[in-house]
């Protein structure tokens, strides 16, 4: 019997970095599916315009406000 573990699925950011742990990390639901923040001001702005946020015509912002 074959006892190859199952390959972990990556989970990214919205910002494109890798989580290792995205339960330690802020989320949201966008269209479906759960999205991960790298901090909470990451977050705000994603919850302030979800559509151009997502698009990459917002920043993300680099500190918490």
């Amino acid at each position: 019997m074959d006892k190859t573990p199952e390959p972990r699925q990556e989970i990214y950011a919205a910002c494109g970095g890798r989580l290792d742990h995205p339960a330690r990390y802020p989320s949201a639901l966008y269209k479906g599916q759960r999205v991960y923040f790298c901090t909470k001001a990451c977050l705000k702005a994603f919850e302030k315009d979800p559509e151009r946020f997502m698009a990459g015509e917002i920043e993300h912002p680099t500190e918490e406000e």
